[in-house]
C-alpha cells in the first residue's frame, strides 16, 4: 500500500499532494502536522528519524526529501507523467529539482520564516514586526534567475508541465499572503497562475495559505 505521511500546510507537504492529484495517484494520505510537534512522536520517527515530512512508505520503501517522492511518483506510478524516459529532459527536470532544494527554497525560507510561523502558530509565536524584505539579496538573486528563464517559456523546462514546476511552486504557495508583489514581475506571476489554475494545485489549497 502507498502511503503519504505529509500535511498540505507545508510547502513541501503540498507538493508531493499537488503531484499525486494531477497523476491520478491516490495513497493513504496520513496528516502529520509537524508544526505542533507531530513529527516528533515514537511512532512517526520510526518511520523517518528526521521527524520531518513528507515521507512515502510503499512496501519495503519509506523514502524522504519532497523531491526525491516527487521523482518516485512519476516513475513508478505515474508512468513517468510529469517526467520523462528521454535523459536530456530527466536531467533538466532534475537540474531544476536540485535547484529548488539547494538556491530557492534556502532563499526564501530565512525571508519568511518568522512569517510562516506565526500564521502557522498564531497563539505561540508573535507576529513580525516588520514585512517581509522582498529586496534581500540573496532571495532577489534567485527571482532574478526564475524571472529571466520563465520569460522564455511558459513552464520551466519548455512548453510542458512537468514536476519541476510543482517543486519550485511548492513555496510560492506562501507569497499571496505575504504580500509579494506579483504585478512587479510578471513572468513568474504568469507561470504560477497556471500552476494556480490546475485542479490539482486547488485541490490542495488550505487554509492560512487559500
Amino acid at each position: 500500500m502507498l502511503t503519504l505521511y505529509t500535511t498540505p500546510l507545508s510547502a513541501n507537504g503540498r507538493k508531493v499532494l499537488a503531484v499525486s492529484h494531477e497523476l491520478g495517484i491516490s495513497p493513504e494520505i496520513r496528516l502529520v502536522n509537524v508544526y505542533r510537534g507531530e513529527g516528533r512522536t515514537p511512532e512517526y520517527l520510526a518511520i523517518n528519524p528526521f521527524g520531518k515530512i513528507p515521507t512515502l512508505v510503499d512496501g519495503d520503501l519509506t523514502l524522504f526529501e519532497s523531491n526525491a517522492i516527487l521523482l518516485y511518483l512519476c516513475e513508478a506510478h505515474g508512468d513517468y507523467r510529469l517526467g520523462s524516459r528521454e535523459p536530456v529532459q530527466r536531467a533538466r527536470i532534475a537540474q531544476w529539482l536540485f535547484w529548488e532544494s539547494a538556491h530557492w527554497q534556502p532563499s526564501i525560507t530565512p525571508l519568511l520564516s518568522a512569517f510562516v510561523g506565526h500564521r502557522l502558530l498564531p497563539d505561540v509565536l508573535p507576529a513580525p514586526d516588520r514585512e517581509p524584505d522582498w529586496s534581500d539579496e540573496p532571495f532577489r538573486s534567485q527571482l532574478a534567475s526564475l524571472e529571466a528563464h520563465l520569460a522564455q517559456a511558459p513552464y520551466l523546462v519548455g512548453d510542458e508541465l512537468t514536476l519541476a514546476d510543482f517543486s519550485v511552486a511548492g513555496m510560492l504557495g506562501y507569497f499571496r499572503a505575504a504580500g509579494f508583489d506579483w504585478d512587479a514581475h510578471p513572468p513568474v506571476a504568469d507561470w504560477y497562475a497556471r500552476i494556480e489554475a490546475r485542479e490539482s494545485w486547488r485541490a490542495t489549497r488550505t487554509p492560512p495559505w487559500d
